[in-house]
């Protein structure tokens, strides 16, 4: 009798050479890839610099995590800028995408990270009798399977650092993008995050977007009235500009 691993011959006599053939294994299924980003938003208009300025970021990604805090005043557009680069940017991060909004300026009670990090590693394929009870222990389950993957993780609407950083990965290979109404300086100091602040779009731009946003029911509208909605809005995002048809 002779053989390999996995593989048995048996014969009374053998003569010259055996040429023993494996069965072909099948192939491993991979674990589904989360893909979690919102809808890329329509009649994104400008925010080149910021763009750039978040590409430059992206050339540096890796070696070392990295974390870039978008901030600036209610509506301004931190999320529509965040997520419209996301999107444009994926495929940089084959490991996936993870998303969630923390609420922090919400009417409601911010989202406790506890509550993140449950919904993420659902997200990373870990059954629910599996998440530990233990918030810690959690947040280290989390910073465990993100270890070694290239992953971009947005963190929309965040009131504090404190919500922030047990969503943190612990090792190189992911960019986490936070948008906030505060600078959030915390992350700056332990974390080392970048800051990239947001500012009102110029009329013309904004003119430009509430044009687009509105061109399949309000195409007729006059220039001059665009740029009075534009002046009443502040110039802020579209949710401020729009009126019901």
């Amino acid at each position: 009798m002779s053989g390999s691993a996995g593989n048995v011959v048996q014969a009374r006599d053998i003569r010259g050479t055996i040429h023993v053939h494996a069965a072909p294994q099948a192939a491993q299924r991979s674990e589904p890839v989360p893909w979690q980003l919102p809808t890329d938003l329509r009649g994104f208009v400008n925010r080149v610099a910021e763009q750039e300025a978040m590409d430059r970021l992206l050339a540096e990604h890796p070696p070392a995590a990295q974390v870039l805090v978008i901030t600036g005043t209610a509506g301004v557009g931190k999320t529509s800028l965040a997520l419209h680069w996301a999107h444009a940017v994926r495929g940089h991060f084959p490991d996936g995408q993870l998303y969630a909004n923390l609420h922090g300026y919400d009417p409601q009670a911010p989202v406790a990270p506890v509550q993140i990090l449950e919904r993420f590693l659902r997200a990373l394929n870990v059954p629910a009798a599996a998440i530990p009870a233990d918030p810690d222990a959690m947040a280290s389950t989390y910073r465990s399977l993100v270890a070694g993957r290239r992953m971009l993780i947005v963190l929309d609407n965040a009131s504090s650092a404190a919500q922030v950083r047990p969503l943190l990965p612990g090792a190189p290979g992911c960019l986490v993008v936070v948008t906030s109404r505060h600078r959030l300086s915390g992350l700056s100091v332990r974390e080392g995050a970048r800051h990239l602040t947001v500012e009102v779009l110029a009329e013309h731009d904004a003119v430009e977007l509430l044009r687009a946003v509105t061109a399949d029911y309000r195409s007729g509208d006059d220039p001059e009235e665009l740029v009075q909605q534009v002046r009443l809005a502040a110039r802020h995002r579209p949710a401020c500009l729009l009126h019901d048809p």
